[in-house]
């Protein structure tokens, strides 16, 4: 019983660590523009939002990608096959999870630029160089998308592991990605929810 209360407390009390993290990385952003004079980041709030979460995603990443371990994360990601697209792969720490064998293309839709280089080390130690593309946009961006060759019908398997959470209109996202996938080809989605425990419930809902 007292182990069950100190995992309770951990994993209601840990998100909020993280959220001190993220909000310190922004001080950090700010205060490297200002120091700068970088007037460019400091005047459009999605480019101070882009590099606060690169910052983050880089230094916790790795750690929630071992905390999937023990989730469905591995085998989903290793269901995919064909022609894949990627929605978000941050630095890449899906890629170690796919199975080369039954892929013939990735697209990894990635508009956050800074996270770039860390992609691309990733893509070349997992020997992906010849399959990887980056698109570095949002999904959003239907004209754009389509330059890189991401085309409604062209996709056989679309990967989303907790992405959908942190876009403003995930209704009209998931409509776009549909539109992508050929005929009989799989949507791909790993999500936070809500747990159906009373008290965790509660928490979630604060």
């Amino acid at each position: 019983m007292a182990l069950d209360l100190i995992a309770r407390v951990r994993s209601y009390t840990e998100p909020t660590m993280y959220v001190g993290f993220a909000l310190y990385d922004w001080a950090l952003v700010i205060g490297s523009a200002v120091l700068t004079f970088d007037l460019h980041t400091l005047r459009i709030l999605s480019e101070l939002k882009a590099r606060a979460f690169a910052k983050f995603w880089l230094a916790w990443g790795p750690q929630f990608t071992t905390n999937e371990n023990e989730s469905a994360v591995p085998s989903l990601v290793a269901s995919a096959y064909g022609t894949v697209l990627e929605l978000g792969p941050g630095s890449g720490n899906q890629l170690p999870r796919m199975d080369r064998s039954k892929i013939t293309k990735i697209y990894g839709v990635e508009p956050v630029a800074s996270l770039h280089p860390a992609l691309r080390l990733s893509i070349k130690k997992n020997k992906l160089d010849d399959v990887y593309q980056i698109v570095p946009c949002g999904i959003e961006a239907e004209k754009d998308i389509k330059k890189y060759g991401v085309a409604p019908g062209s996709i056989d398997t679309i990967l989303s592991v907790q992405v959908l959470c942190s876009v403003p209109y995930p209704e009209e996202d998931v409509r776009r990605l549909y539109k992508l996938l050929k005929p009989g080809g799989q949507l791909v989605i790993y999500e936070h929810v809500g747990n159906n425990d009373a008290i965790t419930a509660f928490v979630q809902s604060e």
